[in-house]
């Protein structure tokens, strides 16, 4: 019996094991479906901010202010500048944004912010529609770091401006319905208010649970709660930080001073609208709500989808400077008009400058942060210089129009003040032209190649 030399046959190789993603590698999510998301909850935003907003100076002006009209102009010059005002808050909330995860920080935004609009439906007084007024304002800050965060995540650097345009154009298009109707409503039923805020508060936290359902998704990489360790004792630092970063980076300091600007004229006509509205012009809720928040909304609306592509194509500084020159003509066509077709003009040349305006004042923050860990810093250090000139320049536009007698002169005050503002901001385009590559300008500032 012979032996064979062939080799036995060789054991089957054991079976590779499957191959699985990394543990850490966010799911592919259309980019059609965030879009949707982040548009529901821009809608559920507008709906309960546009028209707090307005309605609450005339809740002033028309119901829960004194019957003395000098004490009833100074009660509207506060509840005007409490929103402004306390956007100082927003570096603050930044910090509490990196001690969170978005998760936790959007149920604090909504207790903050949400909670107690929908609250101003039960006030009796004007010093309870006050206080509530107030916490909304201090939470009002909160969305602003939030709002930048989410837009480095979810978009791409070459679509923020065609992304936001139509973020805002679904805020808008719910302003503008939302704003009509309640108008109408409260000038037929004036109780409507304690109907309306709680009904939209709870439509909010609805579009805010989108949100969050989005964010978890995604898996947005800063969702761990980055600051948690961090001792409160150290609450200061945000103020150190702000002054830092506008010490170092040059461009962006530029940029917030010609915004400083801007915002100084923006606070004067702010201030004097409901007066010049109510006591000027004699108009009550429906009169005011479409000459002034519908007409700029369907200005704005018409003109936000071309601003967002003239954004993309010559960046937020030259857009910030085209918006702030159109301005110009505001407040001049505030001081001219006699009724509800002269405000209904100025509010159309309004809409039209604040649409490219927003361009500027969200997304410069963004694209001069340079990098996606700062960009919550740099929003937030944006938005909480509005509370600073919130403070100062309301104040000075009542203070000025109480000296005067007159809605005029400070009027012409604030047209000086945006034309400033567009030479600061064409200033700055310039030197940028000159040093496409100086120190914290960021990637994309000015320049077509870069978008």
């Amino acid at each position: 019996m012979s032996t064979s030399l062939a080799p036995p046959p060789a054991s089957p190789a054991p079976p590779a094991p499957p191959t699985r993603a990394a543990p850490d590698a966010p799911p592919v999510v259309p980019l059609w479906h965030i879009l949707a998301g982040h548009v529901a909850f821009m809608a559920s935003h507008a709906l309960l901010t546009v028209n707090a907003m307005w309605l609450v100076p005339m809740l002033v002006r028309l119901r829960f202010g004194s019957a003395d009209a000098g004490i009833r102009d100074w009660q509207t010059f506060v509840v005007t500048a409490a929103v402004p005002t306390f956007m100082v808050f927003s570096i603050f909330w930044h910090e509490l944004l990196r001690r969170l995860t978005t998760r936790q920080y959007l149920v604090a935004y909504i207790l903050a912010a949400v909670v107690p609009l929908g609250c101003l439906g039960l006030a009796q007084t004007y010093t309870q529609l006050l206080l509530l007024h107030i916490v909304a304002a201090a939470g009002a800050g909160s969305w602003t770091p939030l709002s930048g965060k989410l837009l480095r995540h979810f978009y791409s650097d070459r679509h923020y401006g065609r992304a936001y345009g139509v973020l805002n154009v679904a805020a808008l298009v719910t302003g503008i319905i939302s704003v009509y109707a309640v108008g109408r409503w409260l000038e037929a039923q004036p109780d409507a208010f304690r109907v309306f805020l709680p009904a939209a508060a709870a439509v909010q936290v609805a579009g805010a649970a989108i949100l969050a359902y989005l964010v978890v998704r995604t898996r947005m990489p800063e969702e761990r709660g980055a600051g948690a360790g961090r001792s409160w004792r150290q609450v200061v630092e945000p103020v150190l930080r702000l002054g830092s970063v506008l010490k170092t980076d040059r461009t962006f300091r530029r940029y917030e001073i010609a915004f400083m600007t801007y915002g100084a004229a923006f606070m004067i006509c702010d201030a004097l609208l409901p007066i010049l509205a109510t006591t000027g012009l004699g108009m009550r809720y429906e009169e005011y709500a479409h000459s002034t928040q519908m007409m700029a909304r369907v200005a704005m609306l018409i003109t936000t989808m071309p601003m967002g592509w003239i954004h993309d194509r010559i960046g937020p500084v030259r857009t910030s400077g085209l918006a702030f020159g159109v301005l110009v003509l505001y407040p001049l066509l505030l001081a001219a008009a006699t009724g509800m077709r002269g405000l209904s003009m100025a509010s159309i040349v309004w809409g039209v400058g604040l649409a490219a305006v927003q361009m500027g004042w969200m997304l410069g923050p963004v694209v001069l942060a340079g990098s996606r860990e700062r960009v919550p810093q740099y929003v937030a250090i944006h938005a909480t210089l509005v509370g600073l000139r919130g403070i100062v320049f309301q104040c000075l536009g009542i203070l000025l129009y109480k000296l005067t007698g007159s809605f005029t002169w400070p009027l012409i005050g604030a047209a000086v003040l945006f034309l400033h503002a567009c030479a600061q901001m064409y200033a700055l385009q310039r030197d940028l032209g000159r040093q496409p590559a100086a120190a914290g300008s960021g990637p994309v500032v000015g320049s077509r190649s870069n978008q």
